[in-house]
């Protein structure tokens, strides 16, 4: 329904772009021809002057309407993108929180415990690059980093960052990886922070 009401409103459209353009000249030529009801609208330009500025207008026109419409577009497609993110957020942290409860039923899975530090920053905390090392001797395969957050000794969080580059997924006993963080410089206001990093 919504479809057909769409495709209706866009051939109205089109009818009167269409009429507008073949009749305006006309029209044009009529009010040009028409003498002027007083003095004020009395001027020196004749038609063609008046087409020109008409199809300046008009390319006016359809360069801001273009531009309204190339706006819209990118703001959905990042709506879109932005909603894509969360949700595959979402399932990820619910695949770890079913992973943590068929930890505690199975008492014969070895859990693998890793060794975290920080490598590199720029500035306070700025852009950080975290290792993460395989201290077992297990293989740890499907590493996926999810969120990195910052909190105050308030436990307040101050910020959260959700774009994690990593160069290995799979890590053997030893192994390490390295996880570059995008995140701003914080301020250094800030003197004890705690920092949580979930995987």
């Amino acid at each position: 329904m919504r479809k057909k009401r769409n495709i209706i409103i866009f051939a109205i459209a089109a009818i009167l772009v269409v009429g507008l353009l073949i009749i305006m000249p006309f029209i044009v030529h009529s009010i040009y021809e028409t003498e002027a009801p007083n003095g004020f609208f009395t001027t020196t330009f004749n038609a063609s002057d008046f087409l020109v500025y008409y199809a300046s207008a008009l390319s006016f026109l359809g360069t801001l309407i273009l531009g309204v419409l190339t706006l819209v577009q990118n703001k959905k497609a990042q709506d879109r993108a932005e909603e894509i993110n969360r949700l595959e957020l979402d399932l990820q942290k619910r695949s770890m929180v079913m992973a943590e409860e068929q930890y505690k039923r199975d008492d014969t899975v070895i859990i693998p415990k890793f060794q975290i530090q920080f490598c590199g920053m720029s500035g306070y905390y700025g852009n950080p690059t975290i290792t993460i090392k395989n201290v077992t001797s297990m293989i740890v395969s499907n590493l996926v980093p999810i969120t990195f957050s910052v909190y105050t000794k308030e436990n307040e969080e101050i910020y959260s960052v959700r774009e994690l580059r990593i160069n290995l997924k799979s890590l053997s006993g030893g192994q390490e990886a390295r996880i570059e963080l995008k995140m701003k410089s914080l301020t250094s206001d800030y003197r004890e922070l705690t920092m949580l990093f979930e995987f």
